[in-house]
């Protein structure tokens, strides 16, 4: 249960952050090393002027942006990166508008853009953010896959078990100077490719995990702006 755990340093910053949509007080982090419980956040809100329903409403949105979708693993590492952002209405119009354009700022693509009512999507290829309806309000949903990654395993286990093959071939039929250089150029060019996805898996993941959090950070400031300029 949410109000039951406790929560460590970052997470605490960040629940002050969405909560206040603004940068959390330099005096809220003090105290916190052995964690913080729901009780004690609404109570820090409280002395600099966030309602605890606020704060509680940061923490679910916490916890549903780290349980967002499970990725999809492949050699042992992702190959999807997921983030969940609750906000409480549907986005405006000029508020889509603004959230497209730092969409494609930090993706640096354009991209394609779908309306549904308040059913929002900016799609590119596997990378998709979705503004949808939720169980408490309203949600942006972003996802991404690395469509290249499987292709990648397919050729790279294919060449690989083709140099294998020649191999044992060989040990039955006696060895051939030839085909035992054939077999090395296969299996080079399998476990090579096998090698650089592994490397590059992980790399692409962080960069798409550190982009996607640096939108669910800002997400929430652009609807609490667009209110403030409607007051």
């Amino acid at each position: 249960m949410v109000d039951e755990r406790r929560f460590d340093d970052d997470e605490v910053a960040e629940i002050l952050d969405l909560a206040a949509a603004t940068e959390s007080p330099a005096g809220a982090r003090a105290g916190a090393a052995h964690g913080l419980t729901l009780g004690e956040l609404k109570e820090i809100g409280s002395e600099v002027g966030i309602a605890p329903a606020r704060i509680e409403a940061a923490a679910r949105a916490l916890a549903e942006r780290r349980a967002a979708m499970p990725p999809a693993r492949l050699l042992g590492t992702d190959r999807s990166v997921a983030r969940m952002v609750h906000i409480d209405r549907p986005l405006t119009d000029d508020e889509w508008d603004r959230l497209v354009a730092d969409l494609r700022e930090t993706f640096g693509a354009v991209g394609t853009l779908e309306t549904h009512g308040s059913l929002r999507v900016w799609r590119n290829g596997n990378l998709q953010v979705h503004v949808e309806p939720s169980a408490d309000g309203y949600r942006v949903r972003m996802r991404t896959l690395k469509g290249n990654a499987m292709p990648r395993l397919v050729v790279g286990g294919l060449f690989t078990l083709v140099g294998a093959m020649i191999v044992a071939v060989e040990a039955f039929t006696g060895p051939d100077f030839g085909d035992l250089i054939f077999a090395s150029l296969f299996a080079t060019i399998g476990v090579g490719n096998l090698a650089y996805l592994r490397w590059m898996l992980p790399r692409w993941a962080r960069e798409r995990a550190d982009q996607m959090e640096g939108l669910a950070e800002r997400i929430p400031r652009l609807v609490k702006g667009e209110r403030q300029d409607a007051e």
